[in-house]
């Protein structure tokens, strides 16, 4: 039976065998226990920064949203998403709403974007770009794990911030 036409009783059946199993519990608390040293890492190294609250999602996404300096008047930041499904962090450069998404959506249509690339603005998306970091990440070896996306992030924001800038000339 497909998941589309599985009753919800079912369905709830199917997610509390699952937890009961115990694996699910344990990455979940894993990957929102990343996303938490991410943002208290981020806070002490990029005091200037303000971090968001964790979102923890409905086994969709969890992310931590940072509004760098440069990025404050612009209502722009980054968010560094989990995908629960696909099992990626991502990168993403969003707008505080649908409008300064669009505007700046619009003013980086004839920028070089590098390595980057826009996404496509349809309902439901939040990104004005994102970007993936590839597997495998190191769950296993916290620290590890913690420098990695503390540096890709970096990376990131410093590509995003020349990239807007560019767009605003």
């Amino acid at each position: 039976m497909t998941q589309q036409k599985r009753s919800l009783s079912s369905c709830v059946e199917v997610y509390t065998d699952l937890v009961a199993q115990g694996d699910i519990v344990r990455a979940y608390r894993i990957i929102l226990s990343t996303l938490s040293h991410f943002k208290a890492a981020w806070e002490v190294t990029h005091p200037a920064d303000n971090a968001g609250a964790l979102y923890q999602g409905y086994l969709d996404m969890s992310f931590v949203s940072v509004a760098p300096a440069a990025f404050v008047d612009k209502r722009l930041k980054i968010s560094l998403v989990f995908l629960h499904e696909s099992g990626i962090f991502s990168l993403w450069l969003i707008a505080g709403n649908r409008a300064i998404q669009k505007s700046v959506f619009d003013s980086l249509k004839t920028v070089s974007l590098g390595q980057y690339t826009l996404s496509v603005l349809t309902p439901g998306v939040d990104a004005i770009i994102a970007h993936d970091l590839p597997k495998p990440y190191a769950f296993d070896d916290p620290t590890v794990l913690d420098t990695m996306l503390m540096q890709a992030t970096e990376a990131f924001t410093a590509d995003m911030i020349a990239i807007v800038e560019s767009g605003a000339r």
